[in-house]
């Protein structure tokens, strides 16, 4: 397949190297035998929700270390993992505590590859951990789930415990006076002396914390991670705020204390997405975020001028250099794209993580106007002739997040006509159809209702009933009639007359299994068919016989999505999580082209006059024969 088009700008002028094949929930920098190397932990995780649950052990926990400059693995340390990782040097010998949700924290001596046991004074596991330099030597400080905060001596093994009062969540040390002080963060940040385990101080952040961080350099300063995504930036000497980011449309999950290479203090803070530099000096953004194998990462401080990002999902670390330069920002979209709709007066529509509908030219790519933002992420767009224009539908929420329960609408440019839509706070999915003349919405979203809306005056005019959460809709026409079909998890799949609003009699009712979800009504060469999904299975089956056929593999790699183009001999394409995508012809049920993207399809849409328009985290991009 040839290019015509992509917004991907290649990588970030930050961005310094790739180590990738590297899982790791957790990393840090540290020297062993004299070589600058990169400390990883990795944790146990639910295989369910694992894309690669075939490729590698998901029950697996383990320390590793690897060589800054080329990636190549070090030490390998099994039995021993988690997401909390501190690392610190004994006698000149790096060590490595780490723990996971279960288990009490475990010691690692990376010089010899080996588990020394567990961390002293533990039993169970920790909820917040950090490495400092006090006065007697290198330390571990944990806190408990009950409110205590240990302090662990590397050099003797001694334990020194405090109980705070309160339940902290996170951890930092810091310089008050010349001295150590933890910082112990949650519904209050304190500060406490390590030694004496007395209370020495407080902070007044605006919120509840739930990470913190503080800088190489030994100083007063300390980054809070606040419940709603916002950080503040204290100094723990003077108590005064220093500088405050607000929370961004996608929540931070990770923050770490970095420096540029001049020393001035810089916040990585880390959301599903990327990673985004703060001058803490300056209290503004320090460039575009840093975008590359950033899914999910976790940030850390590797020396003056540089960080490290390690991402579990994308299975790499990668290398940045963090500077304070103007870098221009990407021409491609702000977020991740969920979801495309191609419009037939030459537009892409896009909706993404961060709430923004936009619009990019089909011939080209070039960017277009942004429609709307909706206050949550987008799930669904439509783009669809009406009258002698065109209407673009969005809908979106997050029941766990920023709820929206409104059907957006846009006409030929102009404002948003927004309308309730009726589904709890998430509208899922948005299909469009013409039923007696009259343009028409179907939408679904987390509960069983599905409602009908006239698109144009946004009246809801009816829906279709079920029992089972709607979790897949398509339309089209069945001997002229408008139709729709619906599949429901764990509910019975139904073809509809929108007309009569009445079920249809089809074998495929009885055939399709519980979580096969419907895609697109299509044809194939026996006559209609609906095409299903039903992990890395997808099937079209035949709506007058029942019959199925397998496009590609049963059980194959998850499917993460597909579009189906249905002028002329009907196509299909089909992205799954190894970053494929193929293109099969439905008469035949065989692949006729496939191609691979850097990272698994998020949405695909079929140009009205053929080609395809794939998008991949940030990227959009058009492909032709």
């Amino acid at each position: 397949m040839r290019i015509v088009w992509t917004t991907d700008p290649g990588d970030g002028p930050r961005l310094l190297r790739v180590l990738p094949r590297i899982r790791a929930g957790a990393v840090a920098g540290a020297v062993l035998g004299g070589v600058p190397v990169y400390v990883t932990a990795t944790g146990p995780h639910y295989d369910g929700d694992c894309p690669r649950a075939g490729e590698h052990d998901c029950a697996a926990a383990a320390v590793q270390a690897w060589d800054a400059a080329t990636g190549e693995p070090v030490r390998s340390v099994s039995g021993a993992g988690g997401r909390l990782l501190a690392v610190a040097s004994v006698r000149g010998r790096p060590v490595a505590a780490v723990c996971d949700e279960d288990g009490a924290p475990q010691l690692v001596d990376l010089e010899a590859g080996a588990v020394l046991g567990r961390l002293p004074g533990h039993r169970g596991a920790v909820r917040a951990m950090a490495a400092a330099e006090l006065e007697a030597g290198p330390a571990v400080l944990t806190a408990d789930r009950d409110g205590t905060v240990r302090t662990v001596h590397l050099d003797t093994g001694e334990v020194r415990a405090f109980g705070t009062g309160r339940r902290p969540r996170a951890l930092a040390v810091v310089a008050v006076g010349g001295r150590p002080a933890v910082v112990s963060a949650g519904d209050a940040v304190e500060l406490w002396s390590p030694e004496a385990g007395v209370r020495i101080g407080a902070l007044p952040a605006s919120g509840e914390v739930w990470k913190a961080a503080s800088w190489p350099d030994g100083g007063a300063a300390v980054a809070l991670l606040l419940s709603d995504g916002g950080v503040e930036v204290w100094d723990a000497a003077s108590g005064d705020r220093l500088g405050r980011r607000p929370a961004g449309a996608l929540r931070a999950e990770e923050i770490a204390g970095v420096s540029a290479a001049d020393g001035r203090r810089l916040v990585a803070v880390g959301d599903a997405e990327a990673v985004h530099l703060w001058d803490v000096g300056a209290d503004r953004p320090a460039g575009p975020p840093l975008v590359g194998p950033t899914a999910w990462p976790a940030p850390a401080c590797t020396g003056p001028g540089t960080l490290a990002t390690a991402s579990e999902e994308d299975e790499a670390i990668g290398v940045w250099r963090a500077d304070l330069d103007a870098h221009p920002g990407g021409a491609g979209p702000g977020s991740t794209v969920r979801c495309i709709a191609a419009a037939p007066d030459g537009r892409v529509v896009t909706g993404g993580t961060d709430g923004t509908v936009a619009s990019w030219r089909l011939e080209d790519g070039a960017r277009g106007p942004v429609l709307g933002v909706l206050p949550a992420p987008v799930r669904a767009v439509a783009a669809v002739p009406l009258g002698a224009g065109t209407a673009v539908l969005a809908g979106g929420g997050d029941l766990h997040g920023g709820t929206d329960d409104r059907l957006h609408r846009w006409f030929d440019g102009g404002p948003d006509r927004p309308v309730t839509a009726g589904h709890r706070g998430e509208v899922r999915t948005i299909a469009a159809a013409v039923v007696d003349g009259r343009p028409v919405a179907l939408t679904t979203g987390c509960d069983e209702t599905l409602h009908i809306t006239d698109l144009a005056s946004g009246e809801r005019i009816g829906g279709l009933p079920g029992r089972g959460w709607p979790d897949g809709i398509a339309v089209g026409r069945l001997d002229g009639r408008p139709v729709a079909a619906v599949s429901r998890a764990f509910g019975r799949f139904r073809l509809w007359d929108l007309a009569a609003r009445t079920p249809l009699a089809t074998p495929v009712a009885e055939a399709v299994e519980p979580l096969e979800r419907v895609h697109a009504l299509t044809r194939s060469d026996a006559g209609p068919a609906v095409l299903t999904v039903r992990g890395g299975t997808v099937r079209l089956r035949d709506l007058g016989t029942g019959a199925a056929r397998l496009l590609g593999p049963a059980g194959g790699g998850e499917v993460t999505a597909l579009a189906v183009h249905g002028t002329g001999a009907p196509r299909a394409a089909v992205a799954r999580a190894d970053g494929s995508v193929s293109l099969f012809d439905l008469a035949t049920g065989e692949v006729t082209e496939a191609f691979p993207l850097p990272y698994p399809a998020t949405a695909l849409a079929w140009a009205p006059g053929g080609g395809l328009v794939a998008a991949y985290r940030r990227t959009l991009l058009r492909v032709g024969g």
